[in-house]
């Protein structure tokens, strides 16, 4: 889901629970608590945090080829708007995303441990989506 609002890299850095996030800079920012400037470093955050793990995905898995992309762009306040309201055919919200590459395993991660099922027992989807604005 990330990077995308409940902005979590800090939270998880400071290992607090990911549905204690505020739920989103844009609500900060409409309100005028925070700067642009700041909201962006906490996207940004996020944003360095989704990628280090799709390094460690690209090398652990071979494949000719590989996108990354996004489902949508998001507006950070062109027009007054900020996210991806419904609706919406800003540019900015229609543009996303599109990198190729390839992928080599190097086996450099092992998921001692991890499991799916596991990992989805410990998050409440609803409180997920209602953290993403969804609910």
């Amino acid at each position: 889901m990330q990077p995308h609002i409940p902005y979590i890299a800090d939270a998880i850095e400071e290992d607090r629970s990911l549905t204690d996030v505020e739920a989103g800079g844009w609500k900060l920012l409409e309100s005028d608590d925070v700067t642009r400037d700041e909201v962006w470093e906490l996207y940004e955050e996020t944003l360095r945090f989704v990628l280090d793990d799709v390094e460690v995905l690209l090398e652990n898995i071979d494949a000719e080829n590989v996108v990354i992309t996004a489902d949508h762009g998001n507006a950070f306040g062109e027009y007054s708007i900020y996210g991806h309201p419904e609706g919406m055919i800003l540019p900015t919200i229609k543009k996303v995303p599109w990198i190729s590459s390839t992928a080599t395993d190097e086996e450099t991660f092992s998921p001692s441990g991890m499991h799916a099922e596991s990992q989805r027992e410990k998050t409440n989807i609803e409180d997920h989506l209602r953290d993403l604005g969804y609910v």
